[in-house]
Parts: C-alpha cells; structure tokens; sequence
C-alpha cells in the first residue's frame, strides 16, 4: 500500500496510487473492488471517526 498522510490528487486512490474514475462516484467504486484499499479506508474511518462527534456521512 501506498499509503500518504496528504491525499493531494482527488482522482489518485491514497491507499494504492491508482488512478479513479472520478474523485467521488470513481473512489467509492474502486474501494468496493480492492479489498487491501477498501480495508485501508476502513482503518482511516475509524481513526477519524474519534476525533468527530457522533457518525458522519461520508
């Protein structure tokens, strides 16, 4: 995994460094067919998830 601290490039997957089809739609679509990013995201969720109040939306 590729992994970064500043995801800079929105239609650049952070976790792997492929490229997205769209920064949204495209992301969403390429974590439910990469099981190592979906599992990374899944990790900065939750590590996001303590510092906000509540659950969020994204």
């Amino acid at each position: 995994m590729a992994a970064t601290t500043t995801w800079t490039d929105p239609i650049t997957c952070p976790f792997c460094g492929g490229e997205l089809a769209s920064p949204g739609a495209g992301f969403m679509d390429h974590i439910d067919e990469n099981g190592d990013c979906e599992t990374e995201f899944e990790r900065w969720r939750q590590n996001l998830a303590s510092d906000l109040t509540g659950e969020w939306s994204g």
